[in-house]
């Protein structure tokens, strides 16, 4: 069963009451053989009869609609959300309150006009009509960067017979949930990151050439090298020919996201410039998907599994987008964190080929010299700082400062 009933002592009590009643008219009918006290008792079971009927159907009348469904949202986007409720039962409840839990990431700001009140249930007035589906729709709009679900949905309502409240609580996991993308903080500068290094991203004006894919020949120049000659098309041509390559060059991105910070004890926490980070990080990821450049992404949120932190795989499109934000909109504020340093040992052995890499967050003691020996293998190395004018862009050197926010 999908609802499961909640009811006070004076619930029970009642029906105690009653069935005592009859007990007690019934003695009283045989020793006095009255009539009118036998139709009393009739009257007492009939009602018991029903009471039981009716306190049966409670649990199976009400069926809540709980498809699969993802509402995507930034911050300050608005969307109409809804319960669909259908009464199977003969009898109708009336002037009962529908009441449930949001998540601070959405706002039911029509309902909750006050902050204070998020995490409070959001009660709205509801009748169910017998036989009917009834809909509960209301706003919501975006407040902050997470994850939502609706929890603790439950209907509280007059029973028929004897005018207690009854509470139906549903126990199923409602399907429902709300991912609130971070802002776009724009970084400064990310348009003069750009480095040519061998790849595989087509490029007209390259210096570097696919040997796998040919794309003719033309007449040779003393400037060509000697391996480029194509000898076949030399014959045939009477003239020397030199092969013709496809330009390519590796133009991904690895952004790396340092969600802790140390203190004055060398004690690691939470970086209080979270959301911001998370924000320079979904506008970097939206550049690189408007210019066409794949990207991954490292956090040092730690998650089961063998890798011991959030990662995205390199990948580019729209769709790969999407999961990156997904990702970023998942991470916890208070997720526990992997040590920064152990993250980076970790990449590096996967680092096989040059890539551009943009350091977003604090870098931590120790970890300079790990990323200075990135350097040596032609990778290309930035950090994302912040001033008074946002957030900037700009070349690691030895003499980086700790703090990027």
């Amino acid at each position: 069963m999908s609802w499961r009933k909640e009811v006070g002592t004076d619930d029970s009590r009642s029906f105690d009451y009653i069935l005592l009643a009859l007990v007690v008219f019934f003695i009283i009918g045989v020793i006095f053989k009255s009539a009118i006290v036998f139709i009393a008792v009739g009257i007492f079971a009939a009602y018991l009869i029903a009471y039981k009927i009716y306190d049966k159907s409670l649990e199976k009348s009400l069926h809540l609609k709980n498809e699969r469904n993802t509402i995507k949202l930034f911050p300050g986007e608005e969307t109409t959300f809804r319960f669909e409720i259908q009464n199977r039962s003969i009898f109708a409840h009336i002037n009962g309150e529908f009441s449930f839990n949001l998540g601070a990431a959405m706002k039911a700001y029509t309902i909750v006009k006050s902050e204070k009140d998020y995490w409070k249930e959001i009660k709205l007035p509801l009748s169910v009509i017998q036989k009917k589906k009834t809909l509960v729709e209301f706003p919501v709009v975006a407040e902050q960067r997470g994850v939502a679900r609706i929890r603790n949905i439950s209907f509280y309502f007059p029973h028929l017979l004897n005018f207690n409240m009854v509470r139906l609580r549903y126990t199923n996991f409602h399907r429902t949930e709300f991912i609130v993308y971070p802002k776009l903080l724009p970084v400064h500068g990310i348009h003069a990151v750009f480095h040519m290094m061998p790849g595989e991203s087509r490029l007209n004006y390259s210096p570097f050439e696919d040997a796998q894919s040919p794309l003719g020949t033309r007449d040779y120049s003393y400037s060509d090298p000697f391996h480029k000659i194509n000898w076949k098309a030399s014959v045939k041509t009477q003239k020397l020919q030199t092969n013709i390559y496809e330009k390519v060059v590796d133009r991904s991105f690895i952004f790396i996201i340092n969600l802790g910070t140390q203190n004055n004890k060398n004690m690691v926490s939470f970086n209080q410039n979270l959301e911001n980070l998370l924000s320079y990080t979904a506008y970097l990821s939206e550049y690189a998907t408007k210019m066409r450049i794949p990207f991954e992404i490292f956090i040092n949120a730690r998650k089961p599994g063998k890798e011991k932190y959030l990662h995205l795989h390199e990948g580019e499109g729209k769709n790969h987008y999407m999961h990156a934000l997904e990702m970023l909109a998942r991470v916890h504020k208070q997720s526990p964190i992997l040590p920064f340093n152990k993250m980076l040992y970790q990449i590096g052995k996967q680092l096989i080929q040059p890539k551009t890499i943009i350091f977003i967050g604090d870098i931590p003691d120790g970890a300079l010299e790990m990323i200075h020996s990135w350097k040596q293998v032609q990778n290309s190395v930035y950090h994302i700082m912040e001033g008074d004018n946002g957030a900037f862009v700009r070349p690691m050197k030895r003499g980086t400062i700790k703090n990027a926010t």
